[in-house]
């Protein structure tokens, strides 16, 4: 060291570009030695939520499923729970560390049963129509049918029943068309699966369709009587116009 650079200042100046040179090579050692985070550790927090899809199986109507989805949407530890009324699933938001058995739980509680993973859920199926009834199902998934004079039965009285297998009122019209068709030969049941009010065959019926159950009853002498809703006496009095 010169003389020039002997006093104390320069001496403290020295040390201290000696020891901030050290640091640097200590801390760019330990980088190199510290293995790297996964990809995407730094965005993936551990209190991250999770989501599953449950299907539910033995559900009544899309109005108990919503119910259910209410009552594990108060549990604790999830914070959403939606359901989906066409293919009958409770998609839920938990915290991470809730387990899947907490919503499970509560759908058994509900009476039905919860299966983990999309695409098995199911309603209650309805009852058959007796042997001697004359009902056809005419659209299964939707599905437009053409023109609905085509469907009339000559001779009878045809009710055309659009519905969903989650609308609740459509069960109760179907429960009362299998009632009658059990003691009456001159009515004809034509079943039109509505599936939910976007598909082909909602977009046939138009503005005319605003809820379900939608019925059409041809009479014999061929007018058309058309309604929505679960409506016994008006249907009644539809099987009894000529």
């Amino acid at each position: 060291m010169s003389a020039a650079s002997s006093s104390p200042r320069a001496l403290s100046l020295h040390i201290a570009s000696a020891w901030h040179g050290r640091a640097r090579w200590h801390f760019a050692a330990l980088a190199l030695a510290l293995p790297l985070p996964a990809a995407g550790w730094f965005h993936s927090p551990a209190w991250a939520d999770r989501v599953q899809v449950i299907s539910v199986r033995g559900v009544e109507d899309v109005n108990q499923g919503e119910e259910l989805a209410q009552k594990i949407a108060k549990l604790t530890g999830v914070h959403r729970a939606r359901f989906e009324k066409v293919r009958a699933e409770l998609t839920i938001t938990y915290a991470d560390h809730i387990p899947d058995q907490v919503a499970l739980d509560a759908i058994a509680a509900a009476g039905c049963q919860g299966v983990v993973g999309p695409g098995k859920g199911a309603y209650l199926p309805v009852p058959e129509y007796p042997a001697s009834a004359d009902v056809r199902v005419v659209s299964r998934d939707g599905s437009a049918v053409g023109p609905l004079e085509k469907l009339r039965v000559s001779g009878k009285y045809t009710v055309l029943d659009f519905y969903a297998v989650w609308c609740g009122p459509c069960r109760l019209v179907d429960a009362r068309l299998r009632e009658l068709s059990a003691r009456r030969r001159d009515i004809a049941v034509r079943k039109l699966n509505v599936v939910d009010f976007d598909s082909p065959l909602a977009g046939q019926l138009g503005y005319r369709l605003t809820a379900l159950p939608h019925l059409i009853v041809f009479t014999p002498s061929g007018k058309r009587i058309e309604f929505e809703g679960y409506e016994p006496d008006q249907l009644d009095a539809a099987l009894a116009k000529k």
